[in-house]
């Protein structure tokens, strides 16, 4: 199936619902500017209670929205995993893990994010997303209305970690503890704010680093051609359509 196959229902404001490479891959768009939210299945154990085991990634906001989907697919989040910690990517975890941690006990889900990016989340990190906000030129009142504490996280990414099905690559530039999460069987890279179809995070924002940026697209664009990434933002693409950015600006 073509990329574009795949994804011709993408702009459809709030999911997309296919099969891909035998996995069925979920995506929620939410919030403001597109935050993708992926939802990636689990192999089944009896922990799930009859229920799909997933990893959520990057939920970004409207937690009332994803976890309509996630209970109408009977799925259940074992982990969220985040790939950078910007509040357009965890708005949504406070009522994410409170929902479903009183359904399991407190066990699930479990919180992962790279350990440069940990300051994110957890008591004190409220004014680390004003000021965020506010250096994007947008109003740190905006985080204020929208507050709720976000809960820290249980699991911190290093370089080359196994975090379920997924390899963790520390990609620094957009933030200092970005990563993108690959899943060498499946074939997929879910990239975060690194690498977007035609284009790359910013980083102008606090942790940015332009060089860091660009030695981390390199890396990734020097991956197999055929892997398809799923980025932060922006439709699905993959590694040999995007190789054209060393070429042209790196």
């Amino acid at each position: 199936m073509s990329i574009v196959g795949f994804w011709q229902v993408f702009f459809s404001r709030v999911m997309h619902y296919d099969e891909f490479m035998g996995n069925k891959i979920d995506l929620i768009r939410v919030g403001d500017i597109g935050t993708n939210c992926w939802l990636y299945p689990l192999e089944p154990n009896p922990a799930s209670s009859g229920k799909q085991p997933c990893v959520v990634i990057d939920p970004g906001d409207e937690s009332s929205l994803i976890i309509s989907r996630l209970r109408e697919l009977h799925w259940l989040p074992r982990y969220v995993f985040l790939t950078h910690g910007h509040y357009d990517h965890v708005a949504a975890l406070p009522d994410l893990a409170e929902t479903f941690r009183e359904e399991s006990g407190g066990a699930f889900p479990q919180i992962g994010i790279h350990r440069l990016d940990a300051h994110y989340l957890g008591k004190d990190s409220l004014e680390i997303h004003r000021s965020s906000m506010s250096a994007a030129g947008g109003s740190a009142a905006y985080v204020d209305a929208l507050w709720k504490a976000l809960p820290p996280a249980d699991i911190l990414f290093e370089e080359g970690d196994q975090a379920g099905p997924f390899k963790v690559m520390h990609v620094p530039g957009h933030t200092q503890g970005s990563v993108s999460f690959y899943d060498e069987k499946a074939g997929v890279l879910f990239s975060g704010d690194t690498l977007f179809m035609g284009s790359w995070g910013r980083t102008d924002l606090p942790g940015g680093n332009e060089r860091q940026l660009y030695q981390s697209l390199s890396r990734l664009l020097s991956m197999n051609g055929e892997i398809v990434v799923c980025p932060g933002h922006g439709p699905a693409t993959c590694i040999k359509d995007e190789q054209r950015l060393i070429r042209h600006y790196l």
